[in-house]
Formats: structure tokens, sequence, C-alpha cells
């Protein structure tokens, strides 16, 4: 196998680490035997440059990505162990935010994390949790990413602990391609034909929209998918970046319209499959069933939501059962927004093998092997990575949404403060569509844990 540039600086690390007072702990002999491991390959050592230099080692991976995706992390994962010899115990879990906590409040947090909510990863970064990124390896990824990403993964003073992993587009609904082709829909490129198309999906006995927000400890969060791209249709990035930053409160009237908008959306009469009482105890994946089975049209979801689809039935494509588009912008005067979100890989222990695995996460191998494997619902943030392997046409597309956003924001909720963004924000909204609290509630209370930070 040839030695690729990485390995290198693998071998660096290692040697750097005979020399540290402590490399944290090797987790292999206590590893769960309920997570999922890659398999162990007996590789041929001919070649004295591809030392299998991890040999016997395990690094524990903690990430919220389940199911196909995780299959799809370990498939670009595996040419690094192969080469390496590394063993990987991978926890793949959708309460990895708990899993998080709780390991680090007892001193055993797993080697990597990987961390979709920025405001966590700058959080942890300050509080010396998370290991800051060795200058190697920023400077082996040096030009492949656009210097935003790093920010989203550094600490409040610039400290880099955080490397992209993973990009995703949030702008996007998901269509039953039999529905608009039996009832001659077309897809809709302004708001006004999208505000028509309910109207007439509904008086046509069909229900426009499967909605759907459980999702373990992160209930919630897809609430304020939905509440992030209409901030940006209706009041801009500018109102947009205020907002996230809490330069103008929770409750201001800008972010109340915002909310209003949503509400009038989702509790429109017969608007969402199963009725809006089911909308918070059922499982966000399953709501691609019945758009799969043609039971609603539409469901706004992110461009990872290929994989659920598929899982459940569902071909992706404009050829497949299932096809998505970019969701409207409302007015010209903000330019076409696009809402997309992602991951950065963390290390947790200082250990030379935490450090290997962390670059790896950030290069263009990985992201191959992952576009590559076929699982789909992934897209990268490495410029350097090779586009034509997304055979999807899909995934060209949303690759092409994100090039040419003008302007593209980041998830909000990720970018508040963890107890915000990943706490309250999930929490409360959770609340309002049960019915335990009112629209104005749910602003007044998040605006008033927001205060209690200080």
């Amino acid at each position: 196998m040839r030695k690729s540039r990485w390995l290198k600086l693998i071998a660096l690390l290692a040697v750097f680490g005979l020399f540290a007072a402590a490399c944290g702990d090797d987790d292999g002999d206590d590893a769960d035997p309920g997570t999922t491991s890659a398999p162990d390959d007996d590789i041929a050592d001919d070649d004295p440059d591809d030392e299998r230099i991890f040999e016997g080692q395990t690094v524990n991976i903690l990430t919220p990505e389940t199911a196909t995706e995780a299959e799809s992390f370990l498939a670009g994962l595996q040419p690094l162990l192969d080469e390496t010899g590394l063993e990987v115990n991978l926890n793949a879990t959708r309460d990895a935010t708990t899993e998080l906590n709780i390991a680090i409040e007892a001193g055993d947090p797993p080697d990597v994390v990987i961390i979709p909510q920025p405001g966590r990863t700058r959080a942890f970064c300050d509080e010396g949790s998370a290991i800051p990124v060795p200058q190697a390896t920023q400077d082996s990824l040096a030009g492949q990413f656009d210097d935003a990403w790093w920010d989203l993964g550094s600490g409040s003073d610039g400290t880099r602990c955080g490397v992209p992993n993973k990009g995703d587009v949030k702008s996007l609904v998901w269509y039953n391609t039999g529905i608009f082709a039996d009832n001659s829909y077309e897809i809709p490129e302004t708001w006004d034909a999208m505000t028509a198309l309910i109207d007439t999906m509904l008086a046509d006995g069909i229900t426009p929209w499967c909605i759907a927000m459980e999702s373990g400890d992160a209930t919630g969060w897809h609430y304020t998918d939905w509440f992030e791209d209409f901030m940006l249709r209706l009041k801009g990035a500018d109102v947009y970046d205020q907002w996230v930053n809490h330069e103008i409160p929770f409750n201001d009237p800008d972010v109340a319209e915002v909310a209003q908008f949503v509400n009038d959306l989702w509790f429109q009469e017969g608007a969402v499959f199963g009725g809006t009482d089911q909308i918070a105890t059922t499982q966000f994946r399953d709501a691609s069933i019945p758009l799969v089975n043609g039971d609603c049209a539409m469901v706004k979801q992110a461009s990872f939501y290929a994989a659920p689809i598929a899982e459940n039935g569902g071909v992706v494509g404009s050829d497949g059962t299932v096809n998505a588009f970019y969701l409207p912008t409302i007015s010209d005067e903000f330019g076409t927004v696009v809402l997309g979100a992602g991951t950065h890989a963390v290390a947790f222990t200082d250990t030379d093998y935490s450090h290997a695995v962390v670059e790896y996460l950030g290069t263009a191998e990985h992201a191959n092997g992952r576009v590559a494997s076929g699982f789909g619902g992934y897209l990268s943030p490495n410029t350097d990575h090779d586009t034509s392997l997304y055979e999807n046409e899909l995934e060209k597309l949303f690759a092409e949404i994100l090039v040419s956003a003008s302007p593209f924001r980041f998830d909000g909720s990720d970018l508040m403060p963890g107890e915000i963004g990943a706490g309250a924000f999930w929490r409360e909204p959770t609340d309002y569509v049960s019915g335990a609290i009112t629209l104005e509630e749910m602003l007044d209370n998040i605006e008033e844990e927001w205060n209690a930070l200080g």
C-alpha cells in the first residue's frame, strides 16, 4: 500500500508521543462490545514505509451519525485503519451530546468526537476539555478549507480544536415524484409559487408535509432548521447574525414574526400528515416513511436525509421515487440564501492516534472514501476532494447549491451557546409544538435562559 502524505505526520506524532509525560488512555481493552468496530484486515507488511505503527491500539470515537451514515463514516476511515493497524470502536448514537457530557464529567471522554454544534466545540475548547489541533495537522490541511470552517471549530481566542469533517445543505425540500407527476405539479422557484402549490395540494386532498422532530435527547433540533431557514428568508443575513449572536433578544418582534410564520405553515389545517399532535413524538427519520409511501408530498430536511429515505425503500433522484429542490427564497432583497451545517472532528485525548484520526477525517482521502462508499448523504467541505465521485445527481446539485449560495449561513442553533442551541432552543419548541406552552412563552423562556448565562 502506498505511503500517503499524512502517514509522515502520524509517525512524527508517534515520536513526540515517546517524550510526552502523559498521552491519555488506550481504551482498547475496555471497549464496549455493543459498539461498532471496523474489521481488522490482515495486510502484508512487506514495505517498511508502510509500518502499521498503531498495531494493537484502539481509538474510541463518538458520533451522532447512525445507520448508513455510520457505515459511510467507517468506509471513509478504513484506509487509515488498514495502513496503520489501528482499530476503532465507533459509538454511533443520536444521544451523543448527552453521552459526551457524562463522559467528560466522569473524566473518561472518548478519544475523538464528531461534533455538529460549533458553539459546543468552542465551549469545549475554551474550557480545555478539547485538545488543540497540532500545528503539523493545520499545515497539512492548509488551503483545503475555507477559513470560515476553521473558525467554526475554534475557541474564543482563535485556538483551533476542530477539523472540518462534513458539510450539509439544509435549505432543501424532498418530494414524492409520483405525487408531483400524477398531479402535474411543478417545482416552485419562488415563495409565491410555493404557497400556491401548498394551497393546490390541500384543495386536491393531498397532505403537503410530513414533519417529525423526535430525536432522543436532541428532540427539537428539526424545528430550529425551519426557524433558521425562514429567519434568513424573512429578515436576511444581517438580522440572522444579530439573532444568533444575541445582539437582539430571542423575543424580539422580528424573531416573533418568524416564529409565527413557521407556526402558520405547520398548523394550517390538513397541512401535516398525522396531524400536528404527532410531530414532537415521531422520530425525525420516520417522516421519510409516509413520504416514500405517498401519504404526504414533501419533507423539509437537509441533504443527509437521502440516507433515511433509502433505508425506508425510497429511490432518490429525478428517476426515483423521491427527489429534492431548493427551498425558494421569499425576498430578492436578501439574495440566494442557503442554510447549512456540518461537523468537526475533535480530539479529547492527547494521543498520537487521536491526532492522526482527527487529521485524517479532514483529508480529501477520507472524503473520497465516504463518497465512493455509495451510502450517500455525505458532502465534504474539503476543496481538494474529488467531486466527480458523486454518482448521485442530487449530491452534485447540493454541492452546486453550496457553491452558489449568496449568502451562506451556518445553522444558527449550532453557533449559539450549547445551553441554548442544544438546550433551550430544542426543549422549548418541543413543549410549544406539544401544546404545553404558547408561542410567546416559548420565545420568552429561551430569552430568559440565555440572559441567565450572563
